[in-house]
């Protein structure tokens, strides 16, 4: 099967259980041999059931002399009991003195012999035909057994590769950055934690289900039919060869014909397409007559077009056909003459074709081993890129500790772009004091999560620099940066888990006790309480309690409380809160603004741009204008239409234009 070094690489990862992946190559050979055996002990039922009336296993047909006892067969005196009601003994005797049976045949008869002495009951018909059939039930049971357990054990050999897979990607995950923008950063990432591993997961899967297993099978049942007439298996073998070359041969100029049609019947759609996207100009230019024309003969052509495309996606065509029958007919015939010549006997026909006829599911099992093969050497390729991208945030050696902000945040011509190309922030300059509210203001939202995400580091500027308290951040620790920063970003507000999971982020240092203190300063207290399993609801995206979006953004202010940090970011919600809800919040965030502590907000409120101390508008990607909300009423135009733009108070004529001041 093909395969690459990232396959083989997604491979080894199966090494983390390597009893699950030996066992499924062992259960692979038992479940092959298992099915040789069954097969085997089919032939022999086939032969003593045919066998039985068949006397032209040694040439001709039986002849009684004097003693009614014993008949002649090419010379040679038989026994009535030999012949009849002895179960495998006669086809064994048979077999044993035939001539024509050749080397094969003659050791099949001499183990059939052997049989029928050490297990007695196949020495008579009754006996041998319920030894047989209990014989082929108890390995059809074993083999259900062993094929389920082999199921499983490649199960759990693939997923374990799967899960290492997801965890590598994972890991990469904490070293790019620019995952971290929530709008475009995950999207190929989800892709190819599902479709794509799941696609090498299956590659493993059917790489396993293959090998041994399919191997040991068609040496099986090569083996099987060489035994059974070694010249009709080749020549059978041979023949199937040259009609699958053939019909390879034609299934390609057959695929050409179909692409070719296939790519006809999309342009002349295209110019269909065309004529009615230029309605307006045929209308103006009063080109309907000639327009009308165009679009009869386009339309006639993709007919015409689509009608060659259908006829030429027939999987049944008159050439395939004829050639197939011919085949069948010159391999039927062949064997139809053997059997008619006495050169093989019925039941070494109705062997030979089951023996054959057993090569049909290791065929199927190649051809979509290879299909799934390729589309997973194609995703473990893909996988292999994404892990092989070098980080965009380093951490230089020798990085020293930041110690709490004091002073201010320094963005200095700072240029990010989005995975897609787009600039973001282009040349970006700015000052955060610290201690004090700031608010982001802008149209473009993923500008403003970008700044926020450089804060903490999530990621790295293109060009320029982003400084705490005169401290390049590339050049201190990135867990001292993340110390002392905290984030409600509304993307991730929170986890599928608790309630007490979720503020305490499962850090055992933070006791229930310290979790609640935390939770009554966000006013989200009272309605954890009135759920019925308490800090124990399970909430998030998956979660069985629902919440509103507001809860939602109190647990996590709750959680931002708990960790105290020095910088704090906050993307409101976008939703409208009702007046009681956003008093709340107010007390919140009043409670969150300790001295020493500097807030930065993503602001979706009137309400929290007029409490800021400081607002900086960005415009492509620049600072527009930055300073107190007052002064920017007055001086900003785009400070206003921004506020006409994103709250919309003006148009509905809740506030009056000045009202914004202080």
């Amino acid at each position: 099967m093909p395969t690459t070094p990232a396959f083989r690489r997604a491979q080894a990862l199966m090494g983390e259980d390597a009893r699950a992946v030996t066992t499924s190559k062992i259960l692979g050979v038992v479940h092959s041999l298992l099915v040789l055996s069954l097969a085997a002990v089919g032939s022999l039922l086939v032969l003593l059931v045919v066998g039985l009336n068949d006397w032209d296993d040694i040439g001709a047909p039986p002849r009684q002399i004097s003693d009614p006892t014993f008949y002649v067969l090419d010379g040679v005196s038989v026994s009535f009991d030999q012949m009849i009601g002895r179960g495998l003994n006669k086809p064994a005797w048979v077999l044993s003195v035939s001539p024509k049976a050749g080397f094969s045949g003659r050791m099949l008869g001499g183990l059939l012999q052997w049989g029928c002495r050490v297990i007695l009951p196949l020495g008579n018909n009754l006996g041998a035909l319920t030894t047989l059939l209990a014989t082929g039930l108890v390995l059809a049971l074993t083999l259900a057994l062993v094929a389920r357990a082999r199921r499983g054990a490649m199960a759990d050999a693939s997923t374990t590769a799967a899960a290492g897979l997801r965890k590598l990607i994972h890991r990469q995950m904490y070293r790019l950055g620019q995952s971290s923008l929530p709008t475009e950063g995950v999207g190929p990432v989800v892709n190819l934690f599902t479709r794509e591993v799941n696609d090498v997961c299956e590659g493993l899967f059917t790489d396993l289900d293959f090998h041994p297993r399919i191997v040991v099978l068609v040496v099986g049942w090569v083996l099987f039919s060489l035994l059974v007439s070694w010249p009709l298996s080749l020549f059978l073998a041979a023949l199937g060869g040259l009609t699958w070359y053939a019909l390879r041969s034609l299934r390609e100029s057959s695929d050409l014909a179909a692409q070719a049609a296939t790519r006809d019947a999309a342009l002349q759609l295209s110019l269909l397409q065309e004529d009615l996207s230029l309605l307006r100009t045929v209308r103006v230019y009063g080109m309907e007559v000639i327009d009308k024309e165009r679009f009869d003969e386009h339309n006639d052509r993709y007919r015409a077009a689509e009608a060659s495309r259908i006829r030429s996606e027939a999987t049944l065509r008159p050439s395939n056909i004829l050639l197939i029958g011919a085949a069948l007919t010159l391999g039927l015939g062949v064997v139809g003459w053997s059997v008619l010549q006495g050169r093989i006997s019925n039941a070494a026909v109705l062997t030979l074709l089951g023996a054959l006829g057993g090569m049909i599911e290791p065929t199927r099992a190649y051809v979509r081993s290879r299909r799934i093969s390729i589309r997973a050497i194609r995703s473990a390729g893909a996988i292999e890129e994404f892990l092989a991208r070098s980080p965009e945030l380093q951490q230089t050696g020798g990085a020293h500790f930041l110690p709490p902000l004091r002073e201010r945040i320094t963005f200095e011509n700072v240029t990010i772009e989005s995975v897609s190309g787009r600039t973001l922030l282009d040349g970006f300059s700015a000052e955060i004091r610290a201690g004090i509210r700031t608010s982001i203001l802008g149209l473009d939202e993923d500008a403003r999560l970008a700044l926020a995400c450089l804060i903490p580091r999530l990621i790295d500027p293109k060009i320029g620099r982003v400084r705490i308290d005169g401290l390049d951040l590339r050049d201190v620790t990135l867990e001292s940066i993340r110390a002392q920063v905290a984030t409600v970003l509304q993307a991730d507000l929170l986890f599928t888990d608790t309630i007490k999971a979720n503020i305490g982020l499962g850090d055992a240092s933070y006791s229930l006790p310290k979790i609640i203190e935390a939770a009554k300063l966000a006013h989200a207290h009272q309605f954890i309480q009135d759920l019925p399993l308490g800090y124990d609801a399970t909430i998030g995206p998956l979660g069985d309690t629902y919440l509103t979006t507001d809860q939602r953004f109190q647990i996590a202010l709750a959680r931002a409380l708990l960790h105290d940090p020095s910088i704090l970011i906050i993307e409101e919600p976008v939703e409208s809160l009702s007046e009681g809800v956003k008093s709340l919040l107010d007390d919140t965030i009043a409670r969150l603004a300790t001295p020493g502590r500097t807030l930065i907000f993503l602001p979706h409120r009137l309400s929290t741009i007029r409490s800021s101390d400081h607002v900086i508008v960005i415009h492509n990607g620049r600072v527009d204008s930055a300073g107190p909300p007052h002064q920017l009423q007055t001086d900003s135009k785009l400070y206003r239409h921004l506020q006409y733009v994103e709250f919309n108070q003006f148009a509905t004529g809740e506030i009056e234009a000045g009202q914004m001041n202080g």
